[in-house]
């Protein structure tokens, strides 16, 4: 027979020799450590004794070692073992044995508490089992647990790595002093400072803040120390006391657990006093003892713990395997595994490690009998292994007051004996975990976060506006997406400003005066007891998408109408305290993009605005301002949703009919038309030559500015001689327009006129200019762009349509109270740059074509509302959203229009029933000598007001009055 010392070795089959009964104890451990899929498991711990019991560890160390994929494990050896093996040499490098627990390390080195185990051991080696523990029974267990600790958390398992954050702090507060010279009330701000130094590294030097004290003046320097010096230690000690919840979630299961009863503590702190060196003593040693193991039992259940957040517990899929090597002194590994039954039993918690204590007989020892309560290893196939079956997560998580069920015994105890070699153990027998979840893998983890990423990404790239819309999140309420490049939705705060090329540097300060003044009226409303009217505006216009020159100011018109709705909201925000009946307007700006080809998702973003409770509710929309299919469609749209539109300057004849909701500032095309017609009988002008454009990538089906305009036109001067219809192009000649007599009339869109006017000046070089260069309305947008009026002929004459001929400077001056609160206002210094109409009589700035239509739009909601608000509730009542609605706004709208209309700076606003047109609204033709003098302003020679019978429009000159 072999020696029962001998190391076990394989033959070339990986056969062992082995005692009997060693397969079926394999057998049993790989069913003990495989973690169920679901609950988990009681388990046991296992002791085996005999005169083979070295041979049985060797086997299971062997099979442990060579598994293709390993439980976590670790051999602990006794002291007498390791001296006599040779492995009671501790590390000779300065390593921290609590390396990977992530935790402060123990003050005392590991290799001397190894050291002293042999002493500590031997003076127990005549104690019998379960005897009562004294001071040096528990720091024996202290040291074997912190082996125990240490070798678990060696990663050699390819699950991930355990740590011992618990067991680390009980370790900590036992290894402290405290100083003999210190106060006892000094005591929990010593100990502060040295959990909090032991967690910051001993190694890490402080930081040096002497050098700040040249660069600070007093108060800043006292500022830094106590943000520097006395916060961070403040606020250690109140995660550490384990008293706040959501805090120091570690620090609190210490005030939580049965043992030493830490309540009498007060804190984490206060318990750590009392296990301190020289302090412990007075304290029961089996108490600490158990909160020792239940601290390192945690550390395990912690681990362990399953959550969707937390893949590492599902890779944990193997509990761990501890083996307890003591040859001669089984003291310490027997109260190990007494102590751990009676936690289990006293706590109704998991102990989540298979313990194997391996007591041996000395070498040259008598062979022992076996006890009377130890199961021979032969008899293994007769015990039940259903009692380890799993159990339910609610079981396990529910703190019971009884133990386990009596037949889920927590130790077994096993005997080798008979032959050291009789068995063959096959290389099938081996402790192997199984493989973990496919959901757990690291692979399945980064697709799924990639999954949940890529989504999530793309829906905080859109609300943020990436790439090309990027703004501040929170700062302001803003919806917007980047499309084709150009940023469409809306915004009503500085968080994100539409436009911001060089050269609209004019358009980005008018949009961040509305948003100042959005902060305005919020204040002015809260500031009034809220009970001033507060609703919200949207402003729908075209911001981006425009092919522009270098510095150019392309949106100038923009500018202008935003410039129109700014002097609006300005007269709300500076009401006098006491006019609590003047509404205050939120402005939001949206944009449709270039030609308003995105309208429609712009108003389903306006829609959605509309839905959302908020104490300004959107009453309606000013815009759109291009009199194109996409403004039909979205007039279609917001006419669904319920939300009024106010167009400031929509002029296609019966665009109204998308919406029932719909008015317009502007006059349709056929009273422009009729202007040119009066105008053209009175100068008895002979024939007309019409030149059509519709805009970039557009066409006559997509205009219906161009399209109704040409209509009417046809129908105005059906019969005149020399009537021609010419689509223009850039490269078409004119060269039979030079001189020529009869009217030259530009219909088109003002993008083309700069090229236009290039192709007249390239035919007509010897100034043989056409007599009579009319244009349409549009081209007011081209007269707004200094930078394209630089580049035009300067000795040509041309006339144009203006739809906002009355709000010019001079007519401004009229006795007229409405009118005379908006020339305060674009007189303000604090509101428009540069302001208009300063200083006395003579050339002044010209005020701007939609800066009056627009504030006539805007105005109209602000009157509506405060009529409606009067009407609606008693004062003192405070203002409620829920007051009001867009479609209440807009029968108040009907309802004045019914009693007379409604007052403007750009002439007076009266409908036909069912129409949105605005019935005989003030033309003006306006001459302009020389295009590229910026500072003269245009000359009124012809006006159609409505001054005839029944307001019927009588047009007469100008010239001269």
């Amino acid at each position: 027979m072999a020696d029962e010392h001998d190391p076990v070795r394989a033959d070339d089959n990986g056969l062992l020799n082995a005692p009997p009964g060693t397969t079926e104890f394999l057998h049993l451990v790989q069913a003990l450590v495989p973690r169920p899929r679901r609950g988990e498991r009681w388990l046991p711990s296992l002791e085996i004794g005999g005169p083979h019991a070295r041979a049985v560890n060797d086997v299971l160390d062997s099979r442990l070692v060579t598994a293709a994929r390993p439980a976590p494990y670790c051999a602990v050896p006794s002291a007498e073992t390791e001296t006599r093996d040779g492995h009671g040499q501790g590390p000779t490098d300065g390593t921290d044995r609590t390396a990977g627990t992530d935790q402060p390390a123990a003050d005392t080195d590991v290799s001397g508490r190894r050291a002293d185990r042999e002493g500590i051991a031997r003076s127990a080696e005549a104690a019998p089992a379960g005897h009562a523990l004294d001071h040096q029974d528990v720091e024996a267990l202290r040291v074997l647990l912190d082996e125990v600790c240490h070798g678990l958390a060696r990663q050699r398992s390819g699950q991930p790595r355990l740590r011992f954050r618990h067991f680390s702090l009980v370790q900590w507060a036992m290894n402290t002093r405290l100083p003999p010279g210190a106060r006892t009330d000094e005591y929990p701000a010593v100990l502060a400072a040295g959990l909090r130094a032991a967690r910051r590294g001993a190694d890490r030097p402080a930081a040096d803040l002497t050098g700040l004290g040249g660069a600070l003046d007093p108060v800043l320097q006292f500022l830094w120390n106590v943000l520097t010096v006395a916060v961070p230690p403040a606020l250690f000690r109140v995660v550490a006391g384990g008293r706040v919840p959501g805090l120091g979630r570690t620090y609190r299961w210490f005030m939580r657990q049965p043992y030493l009863r830490p309540q009498l503590s007060g804190n984490f702190l206060g318990l750590a006093e009392r296990l301190t060196a020289g302090y412990r003593a007075d304290e029961p040693s089996e108490q600490v003892a158990k909160l020792l193991v239940h601290a390192f039992l945690e550390d395990l259940r912690r681990s362990f713990r399953r959550r969707p957040w937390r893949p590492g517990g599902w890779r944990h899929t193997a509990y761990p395997v501890v083996q307890i090597r003591s040859w001669e002194s089984p003291t310490a590994s027997r109260t190990l595994l007494r102590l751990v039954e009676q936690v289990r039993d006293e706590t109704g918690r998991l102990v989540p490690v298979l313990l194997v204590h391996v007591a041996g007989r000395p070498d040259g020892g008598p062979v022992p009998s076996a006890p009377a309560d130890a199961l021979r290893m032969t008899d293994l196939h007769a015990i039940d292994r259903n009692q380890w079956a799993p159990v339910s997560y609610r079981s396990r998580l529910a703190r019971r007051t009884s133990a386990p069920t009596a037949r889920v015994r927590g130790r077994r105890r096993l005997w080798a004996d008979g032959e050291a070699d009789a068995e063959r153990v096959p290389a099938s027998a081996v402790v192997t975990a199984p493989a973990p979840p496919w959901f757990s893998r690291p692979v399945v983890i980064v697709t799924a976060c990639l999954l949940l990423f890529v989504p999530g990404a793309v829906w905080s790239g859109r609300y943020l506006g990436i790439p090309g819309c990027l703004h501040r999140p929170f700062a302001a309420d803003v919806v917007v997406r980047d499309v084709g490049g150009e940023c469409i939705g809306f915004s009503d705060g500085a968080a994100l400003t539409f436009n911001n090329q060089p050269g609209q540097e004019n358009l980005h300060y008018i949009q961040e005066r509305i948003f100042a003044q959005n902060r305005d009226a919020r204040k002015a409303w809260e500031e009034s007891g809220r009970r001033r009217p507060y609703v919200t505006v949207v402003y729908l216009g075209t911001l981006t998408g425009r092919a522009t020159q270098a510095g150019e100011e392309a949106y100038a018109a923009e500018r202008e109408g935003l410039e129109g709705i700014a002097a609006a909201q300005y007269i709300g925000v500076r009401a006098t305290v006491n006019t609590s009946s003047v509404p205050l307007l939120r402005i939001v700006i949206a944009n449709a993009g270039f030609q308003m080809k995105h309208a429609d998702l712009a108003v389903d973003m306006i829609a959605r605005l509309a839905r959302q409770p908020s104490d300004a509710p959107v009453i309606g929309v000013v815009g759109p301002v291009e009199s194109r299919t996409a403004s039909a469609v979205a007039l279609r749209h917001l006419n669904r949703v319920g939300l009024p539109a106010i167009a400031p300057a929509l002029s296609a004849d019966h665009i109204d009919s998308n919406s029932n909701l719909y008015f317009q500032i502007s006059p349709p095309n056929r009273d422009q038309v009729h202007l040119l017609s009066a105008y053209a009988r009175r100068k008895g002008w002979k024939g007309l030559h019409i030149y059509v454009t519709f805009g970039e990538k557009s066409s006559r089906k997509d205009d219906l500015y161009v399209a109704t305009l040409l209509d009417d036109l046809k129908k105005e001067f059906k019969g005149t001689s020399d009537l021609t219809y010419t689509k223009w192009h850039p490269g078409r000649s004119m060269q039979h327009e030079c001189d020529y007599r009869g009217m030259l009339f530009f219909a088109g869109r003002w993008s083309e006129y700069g090229d236009f006017l290039a192709g007249l000046r390239q035919a007509c070089r010897n100034n043989d200019w056409p007599r009579h260069l009319v244009a349409d309305d549009s081209v007011n947008r081209y007269m707004a762009n200094k930078t394209l009026r630089k580049t035009a002929p300067d000795n040509l004459t041309m006339l144009y349509v203006s739809k906002s001929g009355l709000a010019t400077c001079a007519s401004l001056r009229r006795p007229d109270p409405d009118v005379g609160q908006f020339l305060a206002a674009v007189q303000a210094p604090d509101l428009l740059s540069p302001p208009r109409c300063v200083g006395g009589p003579g050339p002044q700035q010209w005020i701007g074509e939609q800066v009056g239509l627009a504030y006539d739009a805007t105005m109209l909601f602000s009157q509506a509302v405060e009529q409606l608000a009067g009407r609606i509730r008693v004062w003192p009542q405070q203002w409620d959203g829920r007051m009001i609605d867009p479609a209440a706004v807009h029968t108040e709208i009907l309802r004045g229009n019914a009693k007379g209309g409604w007052p403007g700076v750009t002439g007076h606003l009266s409908y036909d029933m069912g129409s949105g047109e605005p019935k005989n609204k003030p033309l003006s033709l306006l001459r302009v000598d020389d295009i590229t003098d910026m500072d003269k302003l245009p000359t009124e020679v012809f006006v159609c007001n409505p001054q005839g019978a029944q307001g019927a429009a009588v047009c007469g000159s100008s010239e001269g009055r």
